[in-house]
């Protein structure tokens, strides 16, 4: 029998608005994120001649070193994308780092009018600045995305707080 006031309704229903929907929202959030990296990566890898060149525009790495973060910088995103998918510890803080590297240069680009592609997936994929717009943007919301993961697995650790005493 429900208490006065209480309609019976004292837990949120397990599908539209409990623990089972955030379990799903993570996942879909954390493969979602995990796809959107291994194909960044691939794409770059294939033809690191062409990622060379987009980094180049920004003119923010001396150009002995274009080759190693040519490859480099794809192989880290791929390497976060697959941790990520199989929630290995340390994919989701690397790509948290990566996401907030791409945001500092692209807020940079931005800042300085740069008529540029922003070298995210492939040279033909945006147009100049409104492509660096889009791509600022894009970013935000995947920092949303990792924030959320970073939430969920917190609020679902045990004794986050451990007795001291």
């Amino acid at each position: 029998m429900p208490l006065a006031g209480n309609s019976g309704r004292s837990r949120p229903h397990p599908v539209l608005g409990g623990p089972v929907a955030l379990t799903w929202l993570y996942h879909l959030l954390r493969l979602g994120l995990a796809c959107i990296f291994i194909y960044a990566g691939f794409i770059k890898l294939l033809d690191p001649r062409a990622f060379a060149h987009a980094i180049a525009q920004y003119d923010l790495i001396p150009e002995g070193l274009l080759p190693l973060v040519a490859v480099g910088l794809p192989a880290l995103e791929l390497l976060a994308g697959v941790g990520l998918s199989f929630e290995v510890r340390g994919s989701l803080t690397l790509m948290a780092i990566l996401l907030l590297i791409f945001l500092v240069i692209l807020g940079y680009a931005l800042w300085h009018n740069l008529d540029i592609d922003c070298g995210c997936f492939t040279l033909a994929e945006l147009d100049a600045q409104h492509g660096l717009v889009t791509a600022f943007r894009r970013d935000l919301i995947m920092i949303g995305a990792t924030l959320f993961l970073y939430w969920r697995r917190w609020s679902r650790t045990p004794d986050r707080f451990p007795n001291l005493l």
